[in-house]
């Protein structure tokens, strides 16, 4: 009976912190769910601007009015919605028709390189990756992907050199690290 009258105040006391503890709980599901919901909103904005902008430029392509920018850019869409035989299409288009500056056409190779990649061609990735740069001697993105495909090819001597390379530009290069 001592032990009981004890614990009554106990229980009192857990009585009256029921109502704050189950607002804060309500509180945070609602801050998880507000979270979740904007980022899936974020990605769905995202996606249908991709998704407009792929449009745009695909009526410019089919109407024959395209440059090798917009075949570049189309590309580029194209690869980030994992199209990668799409877009290694619109990449050699603007490859061939390329009128800009030399060392822009390097991101054309480089791009084309990732399609290539993407699809298990390694040795056509690895040549448009050493096009770029040589293209764009400094292109680090292009040697860290250069690297990587020597890499993946099992090429370890010609993956250190891609990446010695990058490090040589970027000495703080996590990738290439």
């Amino acid at each position: 009976a001592a032990a009981a009258a004890a614990a009554a105040p106990a229980f009192d006391l857990a009585e009256g912190l029921e109502a704050p503890v189950q607002a804060l709980y309500l509180a945070a599901l609602l801050g998880f769910l507000a979270v979740g919901a904007f980022l899936v909103a974020r990605q769905v904005l995202i996606r249908r601007e991709l998704e407009e902008a792929a449009k745009v430029l695909g009526e410019r392509v089919r109407g024959g009015a395209a440059s090798a920018e917009d075949q570049f850019e189309l590309g580029a869409i194209l690869l980030r919605k994992k199209l990668f035989t799409q877009a290694q299409a619109a990449l050699e288009r603007a490859k061939r028709s390329w009128d800009g500056a030399p060392e822009e056409l390097a991101q054309v190779h480089n791009a084309l390189g990732y399609a290539l990649f993407n699809q298990e061609r390694l040795a056509a990735a690895v040549a448009e990756y050493e096009a770029a740069v040589a293209l764009q001697p400094g292109y680090v993105t292009a040697w860290n992907n250069l690297g990587d495909a020597q890499e993946r090819r099992k090429d370890y001597a010609a993956a250190l050199a891609a990446y010695s390379e990058a490090l040589a530009y970027a000495p703080d290069n996590a990738v290439a690290r």
